[in-house]
């Protein structure tokens, strides 16, 4: 099932070589719809109409700004799926960790590429497909 994936980042890294190169030469995900904020289509787009908009959402927390904050806030408070991924050479803030359930440390763009196509695969399927029998109580027999 084709997902939009929205990417919350700093504009204070080089995004462009740590995150949107990453996703856009992955085979895996180009079958989904990338949401790159700062690409030409999207970046005159409110962050809270994209986020509204996106069924996952990705998180790079490497060198956050107060923009970044926001994005952020507004993607935690959207209780969408969250990957939140930070690049081990520079580091990340640590009251991320209270925010965010699992944050993981990546170094080379295969390995950011490697997390955001296990993210997606886990959550393509239809999480409603997946109800199957629900138990409510057992019959008593005579």
């Amino acid at each position: 099932m084709k997902k939009r994936i929205y990417f919350i980042h700093s504009r204070k890294i080089d995004y462009n070589d740590l995150i949107y190169l990453p996703v856009l030469r992955s085979e895996a995900l180009h079958t989904h719809e990338l949401m790159l904020p700062e690409s030409e289509n999207l970046k005159n787009v409110y962050y809270k109409d994209l986020i509204s908009d996106a069924d996952l959402i990705v998180v790079e927390l490497s060198n956050p700004d107060i923009g970044f904050n926001m994005e952020l806030k507004q993607a935690i408070l959207s209780r969408k799926p969250i990957l939140a991924l930070a690049n081990k050479k520079i580091g990340f803030d640590m009251k991320y960790q209270k925010l965010l359930k699992n944050i993981y440390g990546y170094e080379t763009e295969k390995e950011f590429r490697e997390y955001v196509e296990k993210f997606v695969l886990k959550h393509e399927k239809d999480p409603r497909a997946d109800v199957g029998t629900i138990v409510l109580g057992n019959i008593k027999e005579n």
